[in-house]
This record gives C-alpha cells, structure tokens and sequence, in this order.
C-alpha cells in the first residue's frame, strides 16, 4: 500500500520516529509526508484549506497513491470531508493501530477482542455516514432509506458484538482453568511488561534457552512494534527452588487507543496475578521517561500498579552505560548476552525468594525426608561424614530455610 504522512502537530524526532515505524510494521510505503503545525483545528478537516489544497495538488499529478495516513485522531466528520476532498482512503493513528493489531494477531482471543474494537470504533462512526440519503423521503410517517441502512447496519454490528462477547466470555473460561492450573503449580508468575519492542519477547527467549527449554517454547520475536500480541506463559526452570512462570504480553504504547486497552482487559489480566512485574525499559531511547509514563498508566489502567516491579533497562549494549549492573534497585542489561540475563534471573529469583543465605545444618543418615529437600533447595558446598549423620554446608533462598530446617 503506496501512501502519504501527514503530521498535524509539533512532534519530537522520536514521535516522528515511532509513527514511521507504525507504518513500516502496517507493510505501508510512505511516498511523502507533508507537515503542519496545527494551531487552530478545522472542525471539518482537521487540517488548513491551504494544506489540503497542497496535498489535493500534490494527488492531482497521477501519483499512485491509495491511503492517507494522519498523526493524529480525526473525528467521523473529519475523515469523511477529508476523503471526499482527496478521493482517497484516510486513516488516522488509531485506525493504523488497529490494522497492525489485527494482522499480527495470532490466537482467536486477540482476533475477536480486536474485531470487537472495530466494531466499536465503526459503530461510533456510523452516525452521519448515510446523510445524504435521508433526503429519499416517502412521506411524514416514512423514515428515510438512509435513516433505515444506519439502524440495520447498527442493529447487524450489535449482533455481531453480542457474539464475540459470548465467544470472549468461554475462551475466558478456558483461560481462566489454565490460569487456575498454574495457581496451582504454586510456581509464582513474573510478568514482562513495558513500552513495545522494548526486547520482551528477546529476553523471554533468552530466558528460556538459559533454562534449557525447547526451541518449539520460544515466542516470537521481530523488530517489529507490537511484534508480539498474545499472551504467553512459559516455565523458566532453575536449580535450588528457584523456578517460575514467565508471561510475556502485548507492548504499551503512548496514547493507546481506548478500544484497545478495553478490548486486552482479560488477555492482561494475567499480569494482575503476577508475584513480581518486570519493567522493560529501552535505555537507548531518548524518550525512555516517557515511555515508562505509558508504562505505569497503562499497568494503573488494568489495576496492576500495586504489585512489586523490577525496572529493567535493556538495550545497555546500545549505550555507554555499564552492564550488568544494579543501581538503586534497578537492573541493567542486554538481553542478547547470556551473562547479563542470567545476572538479571538471579535477581528475579532475590526478589521473589529472598537472597541466599549460608547454613550449616546436622542431618541422619535415617533422615531421608530432610535430605531429599537439600538436594531440591540447596546449593550444597560441603559435606562431612560423621559416625550417625553429616554435617551439610549448603547456600539457599531465604525462603525455603525453615522448609529445609524443619
């Protein structure tokens, strides 16, 4: 698809940025970009007249152009004026979102809580779309053809919405047996959250290839902005207690639009049973603050704010800053080295099981029970045969000491 930019606003390099990898993530081709600082919005076309007469110009010389593509929200009214000036199809930044969003989908939740966003999106826009034809009146009882098409058309995407509703609600259900099955394992849940391609689904692998699971358990990874729209749950299994359930989910992004944050509710919800909530952050970003603002509106929005975080500035190899590291409680990495990542997993582990500490403890040779925990728990050092028993030297968790000593 061959398509033009049109920046509406004062915007920084890096939002510039971000939209043209918006459009590059849409398989979108952009042949040019016009600007305008926007200083007093047309109600009718968001832009100046003089503008559009530029763009109507710029269309007019047979350029192949199928789409323009705003940097901003636009209203019903907007869009439609803005087509019928330039005979083109018109997108604005949520419209681009949810295109990106519905061709990356994969599983059959993320599919139906998007098309559920569309339908929203489209219903809300429907007002006015069949003006023209409310003027085929039949008389003072009749109701126009287009006030009739505006209530079918209505009346068919309720129904629509009805059903995926009715479909969400027993995928739901499933999720939530899985979710009561994990629960069970007594495994706690770390959850990657952050701004998207902040390298998520690139530490979750790496994670898991440190961890020795199969390639067939990797996620998917790409350079791409929400390369990743599913949930995903895997076990990162450690030595000495120290495994957990690693769930990877969608990326954030600045003004998100509202359909969307609505329609990911359940599939985020497994973040609000997380122990412990990473946050990926991109150091080398210029805009890193505020993509951690987005960050935590959006973990308030879902009604995850209260649950620890560990802040975890990935990309460090992009940067000068040293790595790994931790500073002030925060963690620096690159999730493409193994020695950072496993930096970072043993502090995961402090955070969710407490810091190692070293014990000495007297076990019988009888005492089968408190052996078999030594070797699930403990990190032996050294052990000293006595005539009744051995005498254990042994690192472990805070948290498994008492399991262990009793």
């Amino acid at each position: 698809m061959n398509a033009i930019l049109v920046f509406c606003k004062e915007e920084t390099d890096e939002q510039k940025e971000e939209m043209y990898d918006l459009l590059r993530t849409a398989g979108i081709q952009i042949k040019n970009t016009f600007y305008q600082n926007v200083k007093a919005v047309s109600r009718s076309t968001y832009i100046g007249k003089g503008k559009c007469e530029e763009i109507a110009l710029y269309l007019a010389d047979e350029q192949p152009i199928d789409t323009i593509v705003f940097s901003t929200d636009l209203s019903v009214m907007q869009v439609r004026e803005l087509e019928n000036i330039f005979d083109r199809q018109v997108l604005d930044r949520t419209d681009l979102i949810l295109q990106i969003f519905m061709e990356r989908a994969r599983s059959a939740a993320a599919r139906l809580q998007i098309e559920s966003a569309q339908l929203q999106r489209q219903m809300n826009r429907l007002i006015g779309t069949n003006v023209h034809l409310t003027r085929q009146r039949g008389g003072v009882t009749n109701r126009g053809a287009g006030e009739k098409q505006l209530q079918l058309d209505k009346r068919l995407i309720k129904t629509r919405i009805a059903q995926i509703n009715k479909e969400l609600k027993k995928l739901s259900r499933q999720r939530e047996t899985q979710r009561s099955n994990r629960l069970r394992s007594n495994l706690p849940i770390v959850a990657l959250a952050g701004y998207t391609n902040a390298g998520k689904s690139t530490l979750m692998n790496k994670m898991l290839s440190l961890s020795g699971r199969s390639e067939t358990k990797q996620v998917f990874q790409e350079d791409l902005l929400f390369a990743t729209l599913d949930t995903s749950v895997r076990i990162i299994e450690l030595p000495y207690g120290q495994s957990f359930l690693l769930a990877d989910t969608v990326g954030f992004l600045e003004d998100l639009p509202h359909e969307l944050v609505q329609a990911f509710h359940s599939t985020l919800e497994d973040i609000r049973y997380a122990s412990c909530i990473l946050q990926i952050v991109n150091a080398s970003s210029p805009r890193y603050m505020d993509n951690m603002k987005t960050t935590l509106e959006t973990l308030e929005d879902i009604h995850a704010s209260h649950i620890d975080r560990l802040v975890v500035y990935n990309q460090c190899d992009k940067t000068e800053i040293h790595h790994p590291a931790l500073e002030n409680g925060n963690v620096y990495i690159s999730a493409l080295s193994s020695n950072d990542v496993e930096f970072l997993i043993d502090q995961v582990c402090e955070q969710l099981y407490g810091p190692w500490a070293e014990e000495e403890l007297f076990v019988a040779f009888n005492d089968f029970e408190r052996q078999q925990k030594l070797r699930a728990y403990a990190n032996i050092l050294e052990t000293q045969y006595e005539e009744d028993g051995m005498k254990v030297r042994f690192l472990i968790r805070q948290a498994w000491k008492k399991t262990v000593e009793m």
